[in-house]
């Protein structure tokens, strides 16, 4: 009796943090209450042990509950992971304990726990006079050997540079890291009015020519997660949908590239066709990318499959 009445008060604690994790604004213990259907002395106890231990922070002045956002173990290492890429996000310049706490949805006491072993790991640097957390250039050790050995990047440079003298747009290269595009390699367009993404910048899937032409020759059961585990976001005025995304992807393995207009920047068009691995998955794609003025549906179809030609007999199956 006992082991099972733990057991259910263990699950109510879960359901307890679940509540306030999901919910933008802090609650009262009378909310929480009314939430979980549960005696309030039941739910006083549990929202007592869970601020102990420091998941849950109750403000002194309205005495409203929130998460914090503390976990352990993976829970932390996403949580560091999403504290990077915020800071990341404000180069060149530095940002504030709060700001970067804001952006990866954690509690500033939390974030500053995580944040302190990351700069002794030397990823990130304080700014000693204004506490400001700026990523630091220590970073680029962890990039270094992949773009310096990275074998498609070897063996795909030459038709980039090609491409990139014939038809005077930028190339770039990109490969697939969990849910996001991370361009690796670019190649800029030499003309005045250009669309040119930065080394490092990264795009969900769902959204441009590139994320598509990996998504889209994923297995299917691994597509579909990716699919579903997305809230998708508009970039620009272009509304991604999962019914639309679906037909795409069909008709981007018919043909063997994908074609975008302004989805992820007003304004660009771009074409990208995927680099096959052995097990006929894609292990980067190429695309090009260029102002939607200076080219056409009809020519952006002629690239793909050019492009598709190219790495087919670059990297045969």
């Amino acid at each position: 009796m006992a082991a099972s009445y733990q057991l259910q008060t263990l699950t109510r604690a879960l359901d307890v943090l679940e509540l306030l994790e999901r919910t933008s604004e802090p609650l009262s213990l009378t909310e929480v209450v009314a939430a979980m259907g549960e005696a309030t002395t039941i739910v006083y106890r549990i929202l007592q042990t869970l601020e102990a231990r420091g998941y849950v922070y109750r403000r002194p002045g309205d005495k409203r509950y929130s998460y914090t956002g503390r976990s352990t173990g993976a829970g932390s290492i996403s949580r560091a992971v999403d504290l990077l890429r915020a800071a990341a996000d404000y180069l060149p310049e530095s940002a504030s304990t709060e700001q970067l706490s804001r952006q990866a949805g954690l509690d500033p006491r939390i974030a500053l726990e995580i944040l302190a072993p990351l700069a002794d790991k030397g990823l990130l640097e304080q700014n000693a006079d204004n506490e400001q957390w700026r990523l630091s250039p220590s970073v680029m050790q962890l990039a270094r050997h992949f773009l310096n050995n990275d074998d498609v990047l070897v063996r795909i440079r030459p038709l980039m540079e090609r491409l990139h003298a014939e038809t005077g747009e930028t190339v770039s290269l990109f490969h697939r890291a969990g849910d996001r595009q991370i361009v690796t390699s670019v190649l800029p367009s030499p003309h005045p009015v250009r669309y040119a993404l930065e080394t490092g910048s990264a795009f969900p899937l769902y959204l441009g020519a590139a994320g598509k032409a990996a998504l889209a020759f994923l297995p299917e059961a691994e597509a579909e997660a990716l699919i579903r585990g997305h809230r998708m976001r508009a970039l620009t005025p272009y509304q991604p949908k999962v019914s639309v995304l679906r037909k795409e992807l069909k008709t981007i393995r018919q043909q063997g590239f994908a074609i975008s207009n302004g989805e992820r920047v007003e304004g660009a068009s771009a074409v990208a066709a995927p680099i096959r691995g052995g097990n006929g998955y894609p292990a980067a794609v190429v695309g090009l990318m260029m102002p939607s003025f200076r080219t056409s549906d009809d020519q952006l179809r002629q690239l793909g499959v050019r492009l598709q030609e190219e790495l087919g007999a670059l990297f045969p199956a």
